[in-house]
């Protein structure tokens, strides 16, 4: 039942845990792998069908190691150690990544590309939203000039109402 494999050629997923640093535990060995899994990887399996990792495994996730350093999420390390082009300078020296690298994405999928249309509609819409919201600030603040204005003109009403001399209840209703 079990393959035919060169044990110096594979590591365990042990192994891989002890010489990887963030790695630290079998389950987030596993996390990794199923992403890279999602992803198109393949892996090797020994004859009880856990994963065993070849030296090709080990780059791949030592280079994960330090793109999640960098500040990568899980998905963004998998995709940018699985998914570019090995576009090589012409002296054989591989530019890096962060820097004006000549490795670029293979592509961009379909849902990358969906997840991008549905983000600039999301932002279309939050600035017509925001659009509506200042148009109806500027009303409300002209509204209460206006009536900040006939307050002022009913409070000088009420002033010379309490200004005029006092006249008695036969005065005022008789004249």
């Amino acid at each position: 039942m079990a393959k035919d494999i060169i044990a110096d050629e594979y590591v365990t997923g042990s192994d891989v845990v002890e010489k990887i640093e963030r790695i630290g535990s079998l389950a987030t060995l596993g996390n990794w792998a199923k992403e890279m899994e999602r992803s198109g990887h393949k892996f090797q399996h020994d004859g009880r069908g856990r994963r065993i990792y070849s030296e090709e495994d080990m780059e791949i996730l030592a280079k994960m190691n330090e793109l999640l350093g960098d500040r990568h999420t899980l998905k963004q390390a998998v995709q940018a150690t699985l998914g570019m082009n090995d576009n090589s300078s012409k002296d054989g020296e591989d530019t890096d990544e962060v820097t004006g690298s000549e490795n670029t994405p293979a592509v961009i999928d379909e849902s990358m590309k969906r997840f991008i249309a549905s983000q600039s509609k999301d932002m279309a819409d939050l600035k017509e939203l925001l659009t509506k919201v200042l148009e109806q600030n500027q009303s409300y603040h002209e509204e209460n000039v206006k009536l900040e204005q006939k307050i002022d003109e009913l409070a000088e009403k009420s002033q010379k109402i309490l200004d005029q001399p006092k006249q008695g209840w036969w005065k005022r209703h008789f004249g």
